[in-house]
């Protein structure tokens, strides 16, 4: 990612000191420029600065590896390393099959984006999902969900869920589940710490990626999975689970990011997802249909506590089916790693971690003290870190819509049909928009701070870790749920304590941590 990304990519920063910076496009920066702007006497798309596309073979040379300037660069260092060439608007054409896509660098530009995203926001789906999903008709039965659903469709799924998952109260049902989880982590973490160095094993990501499902689980599934249980076997449902879902993002990686050919012939990639999403899925449903079975066979005598699946289940069951599928496949990569680099953040900045623990010591004054509902609300600063831990490593690097019209952006001429992403990832570390960006500073997201670092002065569109608008991320209040029980947990009971180096982040489909997270773990 930005400078401290390039930092840990050693090729990134070999790549960003030998780049050749291109002479920028004058682009607009005003939004009332775009509003007085019409499409004639805007600049042609064909102007939009970006790498060359050559003839036939167009930009593919340049994104493969060892041979192509942007080859050895993960997908946030590419992006970075467009941004610095060719300025704040950026046109990547010429990638295979894929099409054209205008990269957004500033923030008034992706304000533009969102703002006239329309009803129901256009972004291209993963195709590859939706095409599974159409081939198993007898599973979905046309509810495709929100993650490849487009239109009057998505908008009628999104509409049916929606108060379901996105209310401040959702949460509320599952808050004991998911403390019940992270006290059994925290007994895992125990027994996994070396008792002389007080590290964590390199294993310790698949640990999170356990964590993450088995909390996911209590709340789509009302069930314990069993992740947490020790020895748990290399085949054992809940790890088939974990490699299946990792799988799966490799996979879309290989096939929605880089050149395929799976649009013309039926690749060994292909049928190797096909094949995955069909394991993912069997497990689902099968835990699907013992969550309804439980569910009707019990009374419900609170109706204002209902939990998260009683609420999809009260709508129909295919709704329900297809809405525990999306947040058990998008819930489980996103939400270890957002929690491991938070943790690393603390690790790596022990006056922060000793300012969040004096907080958390107000709301949990013994180390086995539950978190409630009420310790959630309290606890400012905690929110203030996982801000911060997200606006420098963030799990994705932006927001994509496809133009339903042609439109003026940033003074340019943007067909329909184009897909505009705005690089949030970017952004988020840009000095423009925050000072001293590589530093973690959580007082910036403190309401009461009126320093010139406050992130009340920067750009309310350059940090959009969850996304804006119709299409944010329905899952984000479960997620936040998850991460800050777990990191309260932590910090109550132990000093986290870093000395290996700067984090190591792989950017592909999504960010995740690519080094061990050895964490030294001490008694407080």
């Amino acid at each position: 990612m930005r400078p401290v990304l390039s930092l840990i990519n050693p090729k990134a920063a070999r790549c960003t000191a030998r780049c050749k910076t291109f002479a920028t496009f004058p682009v607009s920066m005003d939004r009332k420029d775009d509003i007085n702007l019409t499409w004639n006497n805007a600049r042609p798309y064909t102007e939009i600065p970006g790498p060359r596309s050559l003839p036939v073979i167009g930009n593919v040379l340049k994104f493969i590896p060892y041979i192509g300037e942007y080859g050895d660069l993960s997908l946030s260092d590419q992006l970075d390393t467009m941004h610095r060439q060719f300025g704040n608007i950026v046109k990547l054409e010429g990638i295979g099959n894929r099409r054209d896509v205008v990269l957004l660098f500033d923030a008034d530009l992706c304000e533009k984006m969102y703002r006239i995203e329309g009803q129901w926001p256009l972004r291209i789906a993963m195709e590859t999902l939706t095409q599974y999903r159409k081939e198993r008709s007898e599973t979905y039965k046309g509810h495709f969900g929100l993650a490849v659903s487009q239109g009057e469709d998505w908008h009628k799924f999104r509409s049916r869920v929606n108060q379901h998952m996105m209310q401040p109260r959702t949460i509320k049902p599952h808050v004991d589940q998911v403390n019940y989880v992270a006290d059994d982590f925290l007994v895992k973490i125990n027994k996994l710490r070396d008792k002389t160095t007080m590290e964590l094993p390199e294993t310790f990501n698949n640990e999170l990626y356990k964590w993450a499902l088995e909390s996911m689980c209590v709340i789509a599934l009302e069930h314990r999975m069993g992740c947490l249980e020790s020895n748990l076997s290399p085949h054992s449902e809940p790890q088939q689970m974990i490699d299946d879902v990792h799988t799966m993002f490799d996979l879309f990686y290989k096939l929605e990011v880089l050149p395929s050919l799976w649009k013309v012939y039926r690749t060994p990639n292909l049928k190797k997802l096909f094949s995955t999403l069909d394991n993912i899925n069997r497990i689902i449903i099968r835990h699907v249909n013992a969550a309804s079975e439980r569910l009707r066979n019990s009374s419900v005598e609170d109706k204002q506590n209902l939990s998260m699946l009683q609420r999809l289940l009260s709508i129909d069951e295919q709704t329900a089916y297809v809405m525990v599928m999306d947040m058990l496949l998008a819930g489980i990569d996103t939400t270890s790693n957002m929690a491991g680099i938070l943790l690393y953040h603390m690790a790596t900045n022990p006056e922060v971690q000793e300012k969040l623990r004096d907080e958390i010591c107000t709301v949990l004054p013994e180390k086995s003290s539950p978190v409630t509902f009420k310790a959630l609300t309290e606890t400012t600063y905690l929110k203030a870190c996982l801000k911060e831990s997200l606006r420098i490593m963030p799990i994705a690097i932006g927001s994509l819509r496809t133009m339903q019209n042609d439109v003026v952006i940033g003074g340019c001429q943007i067909p329909k049909g184009v897909d505009v992403l705005a690089c949030h990832s970017t952004l988020s570390r840009d000095e423009r928009y925050f000072p001293n960006p590589e530093m973690f500073i959580p007082e910036r997201w403190l309401r009461d701070n009126a320093s010139g670092l406050s992130a009340k002065t920067a750009h309310p569109f350059a940090y959009m870790p969850f996304g804006f608008g119709p299409r944010m991320c329905i899952g984000r209040r479960f997620a936040e749920l998850e991460i800050e029980t777990l990191a309260m947990k932590v910090i109550r009971n132990f000093k986290l304590e870093w000395d290996r180096g700067p984090l190591q982040i792989k950017s592909r489909f999504i960010n995740t941590i690519n080094s061990p997270l050895q964490l030294k773990l001490i008694d407080v």
